[in-house]
């Protein structure tokens, strides 16, 4: 991430610099070469330098990269991997220019924005997915409420208040960002919140698989990967949350929910247990108060997020359960309740 944001600093200054520097000031239209002090040119050199520095540290991790796919390339990661390419072939050619080609100066204006647009292209796809990796909410209400998923799942060998702890969470983050990424970019792993027990068996099946380069992740790292996805699911249900806005079309539900709807209301509800049934299952991936930002619903209503709940964030429910937090829901939050700010759960 820190060398992501230095390589988009860095082309933005080359190319601010650039257009000062072949500006019409400095311009010798005579010699067909820029007359700007020499040393403005070394600095504009020098930053030349460390971009294709950081350009080269980067290709030289992401390449062998390419061979670790089990499958047919995303579309994003191909348009990824052509621009990169395409940036390699203006930074040489700048490159050979200023060394060897001083007759074809004139080029280098076109050239830099190139290589501007390039940079900014990278910097789009890759950065605010490294961004979001890295925005761990550490109040305490996340902390417990990681600690008590993890204690439920009960990975063998591992102590719960270690886990939520900051060395913990910064172990599990290294694991995410170094060794998840040698088979998957960010983005297909944070494009879609899971429960606990989601992330617990994606992080098993990753550590199962074969890897030409690189090292499998270790069994002794799978609660503390497992502990820190978990930690930052809220961040990624807000994040699909938005996407999702606006978006009217209906989602096909999984066989355990797909008839919920008309009379999922009809049994007595028991308010202690559907409270608690609430906070244990919908805190899997969200605080409670995303319930106070939605206000109230009816059933069909509550219906379609439930829905959502089990087949986009793989919430894990029994009929009975979600027929009840349907009900519960319905009957504490009834349509026309407007969203509220700091209230509490029912």
């Amino acid at each position: 991430m820190v060398l992501g944001l230095a390589f988009l600093v860095l082309g933005i200054s080359a190319v601010v610099l650039q257009a000062w520097l072949w500006g019409p000031q400095f311009w010798d239209a005579a010699a067909n070469k820029t007359r700007a002090p020499r040393a403005w040119l070394r600095v504009h050199r020098y930053i030349g330098y460390f971009f294709f520095g950081i350009y080269v540290f980067m290709m030289w991790q992401m390449v062998p990269r390419l061979w670790q796919y089990q499958v047919e390339l995303p579309a994003r990661t191909v348009f990824h991997a052509v621009t990169a390419i395409t940036l390699g072939v203006l930074l040489l050619t700048k490159l050979s220019i200023l060394r060897f080609f001083r007759h074809f100066e004139e080029a280098m204006p076109m050239l830099g924005m190139g290589i501007l647009l390039c940079t900014v292209v990278l910097s789009a796809l890759s950065i605010p997915f490294t961004l979001r990796a890295h925005a761990l909410d550490r109040s305490p209400v996340n902390v417990q409420r990681v600690q008590r998923l993890v204690t439920e799942l009960a990975i063998p060998g591992s102590d719960p208040g270690h886990l939520v702890s900051p060395s913990g969470l910064d172990r599990g983050r290294r694991v995410l960002t170094s060794e998840c990424t040698v088979c998957h970019d960010l983005r297909t792993i944070l494009s879609k919140p899971r429960a606990a027990s989601g992330w617990y068996d994606v992080v098993q099946r990753m550590a199962e698989k074969p890897t030409v380069i690189g090292d499998p992740i270790q069994l002794a790292d799978i609660p503390y990967v497992t502990a820190y996805l978990v930690a930052i699911t809220p961040n990624i249900q807000a994040s699909a949350k938005r996407r999702s806005d606006g978006d009217e079309r209906q989602v096909q539900a999984s066989k355990a929910v797909e008839n919920l709807g008309g009379g999922a209301g009809a049994n007595a509800l028991d308010v202690k247990e559907c409270t608690l049934l609430v906070e244990k299952k919908c805190t899997q991936c969200h605080e409670l108060d995303e319930l106070d930002k939605h206000g109230g619903d009816d059933e069909p209503g509550w219906t379609k997020i439930v829905r959502k709940m089990v087949v986009e964030e793989e919430a894990k429910l029994l009929e009975t359960e979600a027929r009840n937090i349907i009900s519960f829901l319905t009957s504490s939050r009834p349509k026309g309740l407007g969203p509220t700010k700091g209230g509490k759960a029912p």
